[in-house]
C-alpha cells in the first residue's frame, strides 16, 4: 500500500484546528481596511487629502502685500484701538533718533488684558490669521461695531516701514513689548525699558523708519481727511477722541488737527429708517443717504459708499458689480451719504470690497426691495429743487426788465394774468390726495380736437389740475381745467367721470356743464387759504386717480409791478423743436427742449435762457412779422451754446512745474 506525503496526507484529511483557526485569522481584514478597499474600489486612483501650506511665512508675506495703501494700514492700526474701547487715541508722524516714525497710542482695555503681558503678546505673534473678535456673536458684534475678524491688520505695516512694535501696559503688571520686522519671520517679546511703571494702561503702536510715500501719505491733513471718511461711523457711534500730530510739518502745514467725521452735502432724505434684513435679525440696513446736486454743478460730493459696521467698504456703488448693484439710482451723481451693513464679509487684505456669498446675496436682495421708494424719494426732492428754483428765477427774470417798458415804449407788452382766471403759475406743486399725482404737463383745448392718436391712450393713471396754483382777490372769479392721462402721460379724451371738491372757507365752486373738464371757483369775501381737489374715475377700467391745487384768497392780486412780463408756463414737450410761444394768452416755455435741458441745473444759465427767449417774444409781438420767428429761434440757439461754452469748465490738465532760476 503506497504511503503519502506528509502534506499530501494534510491536505487530504483536509485542515486541522490549528490550520483552520489560522486560516479564518488570515481571511478576516479590519473594518476601515475593507472599507477603504471598497472606496477604492468605486474611485479608482483618486486620493484625498488636507490642504496645507508649503511655507506659512511665504502665505503671510503676500498677506501683508495685499494691502498697499498705507492710509488704510494706519486705519486697520486706529480700528484696532477703536475695537480696544479707547477714548482717547493720538496719532504721532516725528523722527527718532533722525528716522521718521508713525505713534498710534490709546488708553483701551489693551492686548488681552486678561493675559500676562509675554503671553498675550506671544498669541498675537503666533496667531497670525486668527482673530478673537470672530468669536463674538452678531449681536456683539452689532451693539460694539467691531470690524476686525481675520488677524491680519497688522500686517498693513509693511507698506508704512520697516519695524512695527507694539507695546503694552496694564495695571499691576510689567510693560512689554513685541517687535516684527519687514520680510523677516522673527519677532522679539522683552520688557519695554526706560518706561516708569505707573498705575496706566495704555497700549502704543511704533512703526520705525517710514517709506517716503508711506512719510507724506500721513501727514497729519492727509492722515486726519482720511480717517474722519474711512471710519465716519465708528467716530460718530463711540465717545472717542482722535487727534493727529504732526512733528514734522514744515512752513504753514497743520501741526496737530483733531478727527471729525465729515458732514454730507445737501439734504438728507427722510423715510429710509433701518431696514431688517432676512435671516440677520441683529444687523439691520442703516441708510444715511443726501441728495446733494448732479455732476458738473459747482458742488463736489462724495458718491454714495457702502460700509460696514461704521468702516467704508465701498467707495462707490460702481463697484458693486458683483452684486447687480451698480446702477441708479444707488449710483446716481446726485446722491451721496452711506448704506451700512455690518454682516458683510470683505477681503481680508485690502478691506476693499464685498465677497459675494450668501450674505451679500441678503444685502442685494435687501436693497431691491427699497430701491422704488428711494426712486421716489429722489424724484420728489428734484421736482421740489427744480420748482423753488424755478421761482427764484422767475423772479430775477421780472427784476431783471424791470422798467423796460417804460424807457422802451415802441414794444409791446406780453400778454399776462386776464380777469376771471387765474394765471398759469409755475409756483408750488399740487397737493397729492390719496393715491394721486398731480402732472406738470399743462393742456389746450386743440387737444380735444386733434387727430386721434396712432395707438390709443391706456388706462387711466394719474389726473392733472391747470393752473397748479390759484390766486384770486376776493370776490373774483378763476377758471381750473382738468384732464386725465395714462401711464405714458397721454391725454384720455373720454370716458372719464370728474369730481371736483372745495376745501376751506375759500368760496364756492360751479361746475360748467357745457364744459364738464372745467369748474369755476368764486372766491369769498375773505382772505383764506384752501385745497382745491379732483377726482376721476374711468369706468370702463375702474381706475381712479385724483390731484389737488392749493388756493389762495388774497385782497389784490399784484399785476402793476409785472409791467407786462408774465410768468410762463412750462410745458414737458420733448422732441418739438419750438423753444417758447405765445398760446391762448400764455407764455409757454418748452422745458423738454435739449437747450432747456442742459440749462435747467444752472441758475445763471437758465436765467439768461429765459431772457433771450422773452426777448425773441417781445420782437415777434412788436414787429408782427413772422418771417423774424426762425432766424430768432436761430440767434437763441447760437447764444445759448456760446453761454454754456463760455460758463463751462475747462478739464484739468497736468500741472507744468515751473524751473527757477538760480541767480
Amino acid at each position: 500500500m503506497e504511503t503519502l506525503r506528509p502534506d499530501l496526507a494534510a491536505s487530504a484529511r483536509g485542515p486541522d484546528r490549528g490550520s483552520a483557526r489560522q486560516a479564518r485569522s488570515v481571511r478576516r481584514e479590519p473594518l476601515v481596511t475593507r472599507k477603504a478597499r471598497k472606496k477604492k474600489s468605486l474611485d479608482g486612483d483618486v486620493e484625498k487629502g488636507r490642504v496645507r501650506v508649503h511655507d506659512a511665512f511665504e502665505l503671510i508675506r503676500w498677506l501683508a502685500l495685499s494691502q498697499p495703501d498705507p492710509r488704510k494700514a494706519l486705519a486697520e492700526l486706529v480700528q484696532n484701538s477703536l475695537d480696544a474701547g479707547a477714548g482717547h487715541i493720538r496719532i504721532t508722524r516725528l523722527r527718532e533718533k533722525k528716522v521718521p516714525c508713525l505713534k498710534i497710542f490709546d488708553d483701551g482695555e489693551g492686548v488681552i488684558p486678561e493675559l500676562p503681558r509675554k503671553e498675550a503678546l506671544r498669541y498675537i505673534a503666533t496667531h497670525i490669521g486668527h482673530s478673537r473678535k470672530r468669536e463674538l456673536s452678531p449681536r456683539q458684534r452689532y451693539e460694539l461695531m467691531t470690524q476686525g475678524q481675520y488677524g491680519i491688520g497688522l500686517l498693513g505695516f509693511w507698506s508704512l516701514g520697516e519695524t512695527l512694535e507694539i507695546r503694552s501696559h496694564v495695571p499691576g503688571q510689567e510693560p512689554h513689548r513685541l517687535v516684527f520686522h519687514r520680510d523677516r519671520p522673527q519677532f522679539e517679546i522683552g520688557p519695554l525699558r526706560g518706561r516708569l511703571d505707573f498705575d496706566e494702561r495704555f497700549t502704543e503702536v511704533v512703526v520705525v523708519n517710514l517709506t517716503k510715500e508711506a512719510s507724506a501719505a500721513v501727514a497729519a491733513r492727509r492722515a486726519a481727511d482720511y480717517l474722519a471718511g474711512e471710519l465716519r461711523g465708528q467716530l460718530l457711534a463711540r465717545k472717542v477722541e482722535v487727534v493727529v500730530e504732526d512733528r514734522m510739518a514744515r512752513g504753514r502745514s497743520p501741526k496737530s488737527l483733531r478727527v471729525r467725521p465729515p458732514r454730507f452735502l445737501g439734504e438728507r432724505l427722510e423715510g429710509l429708517g433701518p431696514m431688517d434684513v432676512p435671516g440677520y435679525p441683529h444687523a439691520p440696513l442703516r441708510f444715511e443717504i443726501y441728495l446733494a446736486g448732479k455732476d458738473g454743478e459747482d458742488v463736489h460730493h462724495a458718491p454714495l459708499a457702502l460700509y460696514s459696521a461704521g468702516t467704508m467698504v465701498a467707495e462707490s456703488f460702481a463697484e458693486l458689480a458683483a452684486l447687480e448693484l451698480d446702477h441708479a439710482p444707488w449710483t446716481d451723481s446726485s446722491l451721496t451719504g452711506l448704506v451700512d451693513f455690518s454682516e458683510l464679509r470683505v477681503a481680508p487684505g485690502s478691506r476693499r470690497g464685498v465677497i459675494p456669498d450668501e450674505v451679500a446675496h441678503a444685502f442685494a436682495t435687501a436693497l431691491a426691495e427699497i430701491e422704488p421708494v428711494l426712486s421716489s424719494l429722489v424724484e420728489t426732492k428734484e421736482r421740489e429743487r427744480a420748482e423753488q428754483l424755478d421761482k427764484t428765477v422767475i423772479r430775477d427774470l421780472r427784476r431783471a426788465f424791470r422798467d423796460f417798458y417804460k424807457t422802451r415804449p415802441s414794444y409791446s407788452m406780453l400778454p399776462t394774468e386776464t380777469k376771471g382766471e387765474g394765471a398759469p403759475q409755475e409756483g408750488a406743486p399740487g397737493l397729492p390726495v390719496q393715491d394721486g399725482e398731480l402732472a406738470d404737463a399743462p393742456f389746450t383745448e386743440e387737444e380735444r380736437t386733434s387727430a386721434p392718436a396712432l395707438f390709443p391712450p391706456g388706462p387711466l393713471a394719474s389726473v392733472a389740475v391747470s393752473p397748479r396754483r390759484l390766486v384770486i382777490a376776493i370776490n373774483e372769479e378763476a377758471t381750473v381745467r382738468a384732464k386725465a392721462l395714462d401711464a405714458d402721460g397721454k391725454t384720455i379724451p373720454d370716458g372719464i367721470e370728474l369730481t371736483w371738491e372745495l376745501w376751506g372757507q375759500v368760496g364756492n365752486l360751479r361746475e360748467l356743464d357745457d364744459v364738464p373738464r372745467r369748474a369755476v371757483l368764486v372766491a369769498g369775501e375773505s382772505v383764506s387759504e384752501g385745497i382745491l381737489s379732483v377726482h376721476a374715475k374711468q369706468a370702463s377700467t375702474e381706475s381712479e386717480a385724483s390731484a389737488a391745487v392749493p388756493v389762495e384768497i388774497v385782497t389784490e392780486v399784484a399785476t402793476s409791478s409785472d409791467e407786462g412780463i408774465p410768468e410762463p408756463e412750462l410745458v414737458d414737450q420733448a422732441g418739438a423743436k419750438w423753444r417758447s410761444r405765445i398760446l391762448e394768452g400764455r407764455w409757454q416755455v418748452n422745458t423738454g427742449h435739449p437747450d432747456y435741458r442742459a440749462n435747467s441745473t444752472r441758475p445763471a444759465l437758465k436765467l439768461r435762457y429765459l431772457a433771450m427767449l422773452f426777448a425773441k417774444e417781445i420782437v415777434l409781438r412788436s414787429t408782427q412779422d413772422p418771417r423774424l420767428a426762425e432766424p430768432l429761434e436761430q440767434m437763441v440757439e447760437v447764444a445759448a451754446y456760446a453761454d454754456r461754452q463760455l460758463t463751462e469748465k475747462p478739464p484739468r490738465g497736468p500741472r507744468r512745474q515751473r524751473s527757477r532760476k538760480k541767480s
